[in-house]
């Protein structure tokens, strides 16, 4: 399998809100907030935009 390539995303965030993820991952399985972060913009793109989501795996399952 190959390796997805990858890209960096900065931004900023209010420390309170900082605060309420370390905490939330302290009591949640995602390993770091880049896990939880990607995670949470898969469930939002699928929620809001299921059909740009379903044409994404439809388009790696003809890659592959």
């Amino acid at each position: 399998m190959e390796k997805e390539e990858t890209t960096t995303i900065t931004f900023r965030l209010p420390l309170t809100l900082r605060d309420l993820l370390k905490n939330y991952l302290s009591l949640d399985t995602h390993m770091n907030e880049s896990d939880f972060l990607r995670e949470a913009m898969r469930e939002k793109i699928k929620r809001d935009a299921p059909r740009l989501y379903k044409k994404l795996f439809e388009e790696k399952e003809t890659e592959d």
